[in-house]
C-alpha cells in the first residue's frame, strides 16, 4: 500500500505527533520543533508522510504573488525527518514543488542521499561529543588554543551562570547585527519570545565571562538545549574581550561544565574563515548540512528588486 504524502499548513498540524517525530529521530533537531518553527517563521507548511512517520517543515514567503522558500533567522537546518522507506527523492521533491518552485532549502545532516541527484552546497557544522569527558576533549585542543587559554586564565574573571538572555541577545545585536543583514529587528524580538519559552523548560542557557576589575562583560554565549544537543545559538565577544582571548576561555568553560553528559555540543557552523578556524581549534567533528536552491531564485529576486525600486 502506497504511503500517503500530505501537504499541511502549519495551523492544521498535530503538534503532539509532530514533536514526537522530531524527538524520535536523530535528525530531528531543535529547529524543527513545532514552537520553534511557529515562533520564528513568517509562514510555513509541511510535508507529512503517513501518520507523521516522516515530516519536513517548509518555511515560505510570498511577494508580488510569488511564493518562495526562505531560510528563517536562527534556523540552521531543517530537511526531512523520519522514516521514508519506500519513497523516492523524486516523490519528495514533487511534494516540495507543489508549495513553491523557487527558494532556499536547508536539508539536515542526514539528508545527503535525498538531494544527491541535485546540485547543492555543503555547509560546515562542527560538533563535539560531550560524553567523552573534559579530559578527552581538552587533549585534542590545538597548540594555538592552549596558548590563548593560558593568556585568558591570567584575567581576573568570573564565569557566570546567567538567567537574563535578553542581555546576551542585545550584545549580539550590538556587535554583529550589521554583519547579518537578513536578521531584522522582528527576528531579534521573536528569538526573545522563543528563549522565554525554552527558559521555562530549563532549556535556555546563558554563560558569561566578566572582568572582575572593571565589571565589564568580555564574552557571552546563549545556548539552547534539547535531549540530544547543546546549541551555541549566539556567541559574542566584546572588543576588549577579544584582546584577552575571553571567548576561547568561555567555550572551554562551557565544554568543561557540560562534559560527561550524553549531548553533542553544536557550534552551529561555520563557513566563514575566521569562525571556522576558531572552531577547528577545539578539534570538533564536521557534521555538514546541505543548502539547496530550488528554481531560478536569482532571477526572481532580481524581478522583485525591480518592482521595489
Amino acid at each position: 500500500m502506497k504511503i500517503p504524502i500530505n501537504i499541511i499548513p502549519s495551523h492544521k498540524i498535530d503538534a503532539i505527533k509532530w514533536n514526537d517525530c522530531v524527538e524520535e529521530n536523530n535528525e530531528g533537531l531543535i529547529y524543527s520543533q513545532y514552537d520553534y518553527l511557529n515562533t520564528l517563521c513568517s509562514n510555513w507548511s509541511a510535508i507529512v508522510i503517513g501518520n507523521y512517520q516522516a515530516i519536513m517543515p517548509l518555511p515560505w514567503r510570498k511577494k508580488f504573488g510569488i511564493t518562495y522558500f526562505y531560510a528563517p533567522a536562527f534556523i540552521q537546518q531543517l530537511g526531512l525527518i523520519g522514516n521514508i522507506k519506500g519513497l523516492s527523492s523524486k516523490e519528495i521533491f514533487k511534494s516540495i514543488r507543489s508549495i513553491a518552485n523557487f527558494g532556499d532549502l536547508l536539508f539536515n545532516y542526514k539528508n545527503e542521499l535525498i538531494i544527491s541527484t541535485h546540485n547543492y552546497l555543503k555547509k560546515n557544522n562542527y560538533t563535539i561529543q560531550l560524553l567523552q569527558g573534559y579530559q578527552s576533549i581538552a587533549s585534542k585542543y590545538s597548540k594555538d588554543l592552549l596558548q590563548n587559554l593560558q593568556k585568558a586564565e591570567k584575567i581576573n574573571y568570573t564565569y557566570l551562570h546567567e538567567t537574563n538572555f535578553s542581555n546576551a541577545i542585545e550584545l549580539f545585536e550590538l556587535y554583529y547585527g550589521n554583519r547579518f543583514k537578513h536578521i531584522k529587528a522582528s527576528d531579534f524580538k521573536n528569538i526573545e519570545i522563543l528563549c522565554l519559552k525554552y527558559q521555562e523548560q530549563q532549556q535556555c542557557i546563558v554563560r558569561t565571562i566578566k572582568n572582575n576589575v572593571t565589571g565589564n562583560v568580555l564574552a557571552t554565549a546563549l545556548l539552547l538545549k534539547d535531549n540530544r544537543r547543546l546549541y551555541l545559538l549566539m556567541n559574542t565577544t566584546t572588543n576588549y574581550g577579544r584582546k584577552l582571548s575571553a571567548n576561547h576561555l568561555l567555550i572551554d568553560k562551557i565544554l568543561q561544565e557540560f562534559s560527561g553528559q550524553n549531548l553533542l555540543f553544536d557550534f552551529e557552523g561555520s563557513n566563514l574563515d575566521g569562525v571556522k578556524t576558531f572552531y577547528e581549534n577545539y578539534h570538533p567533528e564536521n557534521q555538514p548540512y546541505f543548502h539547496f536552491q530550488i528554481g531560478a531564485l536569482t532571477r526572481i529576486k532580481h524581478q522583485i528588486k525591480q518592482f521595489t525600486i
